[in-house]
């Protein structure tokens, strides 16, 4: 069986970065040494072109979904080790969407090592001094479900700082010309559309389904991450995932998410419209930002 099945923190495939750098100059006090600063830009593509092997374990996720699976007779660690490759934007963003929180509270800890091995591969290959790299993914700005990181400092507020921006696929289904196409029947028909697209990414029917009927640890951390996600949007999901009803799971949680969704957008947007044109499930942003040090 493939990574994709085993390691379920995720259960998505990340295609490598290929999206358009935009480079910009942010807002900041000019310096006599910006000309050493940096080219955002180069960073941002060498992100997207470079490729790395990252080698890490799902120990942290088995220790909080079933701590006795690490006793003696439980679990070889063996069965443990994963492996990922992939460019170090990928790697970056895959590594980010293992982080994803709700309301703040985060869903799984299962991507905990791979997002420590893979923070330190990637810096291992940024300027150890003058820039910054921030990575964000959420269903539209402004939404509970969130997932975010950062690697390096904040650069000094009397230097101007350049940046490039840089968006890598999620893996989640495409959502943006669906929510537009609802946005005439109101914020409520956006956010199903979306809310449906994100518990789909979070839960791929077909993997999560093959996930409960695998081998141990599989079994158990996909089994802990449905009922995590019932748990953080007031969703009973144990019986569906007991019968390995994905499809009748995720439905029930996209039901309890929609009306959150729904009443984030209504407090940011005004119309159902602008909503449905700022939906960004289907891509993970990563911002580079560099200055004179």
């Amino acid at each position: 069986m493939t990574d994709l099945v085993f390691d379920v923190t995720v259960c998505l495939l990340l295609v490598s970065a290929s999206v358009g750098l935009v480079v910009t100059a942010d807002a900041g006090a000019s310096t006599s040494a910006d000309h050493a600063a940096i080219d955002a830009d180069g960073v941002a593509s060498s992100l997207a072109t470079s490729t790395a092997t990252v080698n890490y374990s799902l120990a942290p996720g088995v220790e909080v979904a079933d701590p006795s699976l690490l006793d003696a007779g439980g679990v070889d660690p063996r069965e443990l080790d994963r492996t990922a490759h992939g460019s170090l934007a990928g790697l970056l963003a895959r590594a980010t969407l293992g982080a994803t929180t709700i309301d703040g509270v985060r869903l799984t800890r299962a991507r905990d090592d791979f997002r420590t091995r893979t923070a330190a591969r990637v810096a291992s290959e940024l300027p150890t001094r003058g820039v910054s790299v921030a990575v964000a993914w959420t269903p539209f700005p402004g939404a509970p479900v969130r997932a975010t990181d950062t690697l390096g400092p904040e650069p000094p507020s009397s230097t101007t700082v350049h940046s490039a921006t840089l968006d890598v696929p999620s893996g989640f289904p495409a959502a943006r010309d669906d929510a537009v196409a609802a946005s005439d029947d109101g914020f409520d028909a956006v956010a199903r559309v979306v809310a449906n697209r994100t518990v789909s990414g979070l839960f791929p029917p077909a993997l999560a389904r093959l996930a409960l009927r695998g081998d141990e640890p599989v079994s158990t951390l996909m089994t802990h991450r449905y009922e995590r996600a019932g748990a953080l949007v007031n969703a009973s999901v144990a019986p569906e995932v007991a019968r390995e009803e994905t499809r009748v799971a995720n439905a029930d949680l996209a039901a309890a998410l929609a009306p959150r969704f729904a009443d984030a957008m209504r407090a940011r947007y005004d119309t159902p419209r602008a909503a449905a044109e700022a939906v960004s499930v289907g891509r993970v942003t990563i911002v580079v930002r560099t200055w004179s040090a």
